[in-house]
């Protein structure tokens, strides 16, 4: 026998069950990786839309703009020269590393390797998912720090300073990139406090938060002169609340009167951003600028206080759309939705833009609609069938509520806590950016990773109880029971111990 020969061999043998043991991961691994190369060979520019420019254009600059926090851009500045593609590429990559960081998560926390991989599937294939991929836009660098921020905050049993503070910095990072993260922070430190992670983690994980955004005031009052991360919440919240703006039923000023739009376009149902851009738009035609912004923010919250049950109906309704198989859409909101697919004919109809370079970098794309190729046909078409279905959302909604309030025998209440801060976090950015801006299935993006997940916990809480017979688990404690019990293996009770997580059946 050769020298070194079972050794090898045991090497081997270490590899062949790790293989098996993960081959969920690589198969689900595998189809995201094929199917994102598939993407990128069709469409050969990156996408763009119209926050693109803007992006763009302060990541050469770098000056923080009024409308959009500068998160992304910062992190686009080493590529903002492009070829944009390269962008798009980089955002691929980053889609196929969460799938590895989720299902690692996962296991972690006592997940079935099968149930880890079936959490990733709609990541790795939903539609609109590879399509935020490719545009040039903040969503994918926002949901992969949300992400990691989660799964740094509940990887351990105790939560130390350290991953404390790498929490805080990563969600912190991630409300500059969205400014729709900011509440995520309010989640993050409500489940802080529900696990009793201590008070020196919690102040761990304030800090960094503080630094971030406090600093990124300083950095935005030295260009803008005031202390802020944009000057726009009251348009877009004067936006949200035109639908229910029924100045005939409402006390306002004579100023606040001219705000009011008697006969609001037939394309503007559906899609109340028309009010912050369009010249039919009073805001956009009499108070332009920032310097209107808190004027404007008077009047939303005037409809508010005096119209709360219209208000909440309306965003309790087209919150209600993101649990729908098919949302009622029409003109205008249709042609949105369309955006966020695999375009047919890149530019055509609704469809997404190449972002080709121009004479000038951060501009509009000089490109128009271009023909369909037989590429572009079949991913199209798959684009059509293969999102993740509105209802999927609500079931992970209800999965985390009874995880959450059945009490199961034995079993650790961690799965419960991570179980609701992952579905909170997926569905409470739909609501508020239904509640603050407009119903835009792009916002539900970030569910596509976000519920799967808590959902996977859920069921490690949930999961039907196992009868054992033999010694415990490797990984349980033994229960000193007698003078032997450090060296014998404890019985099974049935019970988990309160510091582990439980297998996943």
């Amino acid at each position: 026998m050769g020298r070194g020969t079972p050794a090898h061999d045991h090497r081997q043998l270490d590899r062949t069950t790790m293989i098996r043991r993960h081959l969920p991961l690589l198969l689900v691994l595998g189809v995201a990786i094929g199917v994102r190369a598939w993407f990128t060979a069709a469409y050969p520019y990156a996408f763009f839309f119209p926050d693109t420019m803007l992006y763009v254009r302060d990541s050469l600059a770098m000056v923080p703009n009024d409308i959009r926090p500068a998160g992304y851009s910062l992190l686009i500045k080493p590529l903002a020269g492009g070829p944009y593609q390269l962008i798009a590429v980089f955002q691929h990559v980053i889609g196929a590393a969460l799938i590895v960081g989720g299902y690692a998560f996962l296991v972690r926390r006592g997940a079935k390797p099968w149930l880890a991989a079936l959490a990733m599937v709609p990541l790795a294939v939903d539609a609109r998912q590879l399509t935020l991929e490719h545009y040039i836009l903040a969503e994918t660098a926002y949901v992969a720090l949300t992400v990691a921020g989660f799964i740094v905050l509940a990887w351990r049993d105790r939560l130390g300073p350290v991953a404390a503070a790498a929490g805080g910095v990563l969600l912190g990072f991630a409300a500059l990139t969205r400014s729709v993260g900011l509440p995520i922070l309010a989640l993050a430190g409500v489940y802080l406090l529900a696990r009793r992670a201590g008070w020196r983690q919690v102040v761990a994980f304030a800090l960094p938060v503080a630094a971030l955004l406090g600093g990124y005031q300083v950095f935005y009052e030295r260009h803008h002169g005031v202390y802020a991360f944009t000057q726009n919440q009251g348009r877009f919240l004067y936006a949200r609340v035109m639908p229910v703006a029924d100045c005939s039923q409402l006390e306002l000023t004579v100023k606040q009167r001219t705000l009011c739009d008697p006969n609001p376009p037939a394309n503007f149902e559906h899609r109340p951003d028309r009010y912050i851009w369009s010249d039919h738009s009073p805001a956009y035609r009499l108070y332009r600028g920032v310097g209107n912004d808190e004027f404007l923010n008077e009047f939303a919250t005037t409809v508010i206080k005096q119209r709360p049950g219209a208000y909440l109906a309306m965003v309790a309704e087209e919150a209600s759309w993101h649990f729908w198989f098919r949302p009622p859409l029409v003109k205008d909101s249709a042609c949105l939705a369309r955006t966020w697919l695999p375009p047919e004919r890149p530019g055509y109809q609704c469809q997404p833009f190449y972002y080709v370079p121009v004479s000038e970098i951060g501009k509009h794309p000089a490109v128009g609609p271009l023909p369909a190729t037989a590429a572009t046909e079949r991913v199209h078409a798959y684009g059509r069938i293969v999102t993740t279905p509105g209802p999927l959302y609500a079931v992970g909604v209800l999965m985390a509520l009874a995880a959450a309030f059945w009490r199961p025998r034995g079993r650790s209440w961690r799965p419960a806590a991570d179980a609701v801060l992952f579905v909170a976090a997926g569905v409470g950015l739909m609501l508020v950016s239904v509640a603050t801006s407009m119903y835009e299935q792009r916002y539900a993006v970030p569910a596509v990773v976000l519920v799967p997940v808590g959902m996977a916990l859920a069921w490690i809480r949930l999961r039907p109880a196992t009868k054992t017979t033999g010694p415990t688990d490797a990984t349980e404690p033994a229960r000193a029971t007698g003078p032997t019990a450090a060296h014998e293996p404890a019985k099974a009770t049935g019970l988990t111990d309160a510091t582990e997580p439980a297998k996943a059946g």
